[in-house]
């Protein structure tokens, strides 16, 4: 009863428009695994459940007219699609990813579910040192997936952090892109403790898309630039073959070195774009 009562309220534009593709169900995967699961996983108490559930409905929802203005950025994508598939939207003023499905036949977007990101923090440049990574603002635009590979499952000497997520996770990786940092370097490489002679740059961002466990929160701008996500969407984006159209011929997996999702599903559905915003409205 739980899981129905929040698809309800949180869905209500689908219960109002009809589509060839079973959403209801789809979105019913969606919440249970990635979202409900793990929160029993984690509190095994109902009542410390339904308490997390508002917290995070206080956070973010997808009202009706949230969709609506998401709609209209997405069928300017539209002309990508000639099938019916996945694709992703990312709102970073939201802090979220949100799981979309285009029914082409129908002509309309559906969103399936979505869980929060951690994106780039351009202000944490201030503590990198000469050699370390830099901090990137993650970029907006229409995206589609170059390559990937999937995560080693390193931890680090913490002992908590997972950079890339569990083992086997796949990292998403979308190209070299242009994006914008702050130098925080003169010219003799001496760190500029001043921030307001740090200078905004354009530079480039190996960008990617992974798994990533931490004390870090999910839900606020943390990483050099590429979008974190929890280890159970990058599951559930994995075996739905959100961004793996272009590896499937039919059922069959056709790359010869990378390992195939443990559990595809959904393969007619395949896709491999995502759309991020600095804000949808």
């Amino acid at each position: 009863m739980l899981l129905r009562v929040c698809i309800v309220f949180l869905f209500l534009p689908l219960i109002l428009q009809s589509s060839t593709l079973n959403i209801k169900e789809i979105q019913n995967d969606f919440y249970d695994t990635v979202i409900l699961r793990p929160l029993y996983d984690k509190y095994r108490k109902k009542s410390l459940v339904d308490k997390a559930l508002k917290e995070r409905a206080k956070k973010f929802r997808i009202y009706n007219s949230y969709w609506e203005k998401a709609k209209k950025e997405l069928y300017k994508k539209s002309e990508y699609l000639s099938s019916s598939q996945f694709l992703t939207l990312v709102d970073l003023s939201k802090q979220v990813l949100i799981v979309v499905l285009w029914d082409n036949e129908e002509k309309n977007f559906y969103p399936i579910g979505f869980d929060f990101i951690s994106s780039g923090n351009i202000q944490r440049e201030k503590d990198v040192t000469t050699g370390e990574a830099h901090y990137f603002k993650t970029p907006t635009g229409f995206f589609n997936i170059k390559s990937g590979w999937r995560s080693e499952g390193e931890i680090y000497k913490d002992k908590v952090t997972m950079p890339y997520g569990k083992k086997d996770s796949f990292v998403f990786y979308f190209g070299e892109q242009k994006s914008i940092r702050y130098n925080t370097f003169d010219k003799n490489d001496t760190k500029i403790k001043n921030p307001e002679k740090w200078t905004l740059i354009t530079d480039k961002l190996k960008f990617a898309m992974h798994a990533h466990v931490s004390t870090a929160p999910l839900g606020i701008p943390q990483s050099h630039g590429c979008i974190r996500m929890t280890n159970e969407l990058n599951i559930y984006l994995d075996n739905n073959l959100v961004f793996f159209k272009h590896l499937y011929d039919g059922k069959k997996w056709i790359h010869p070195y990378k390992k195939p999702p443990t559990r595809p599903k959904n393969h007619k559905l395949a896709g491999e774009f995502m759309l991020i915003l600095n804000s949808v409205y």
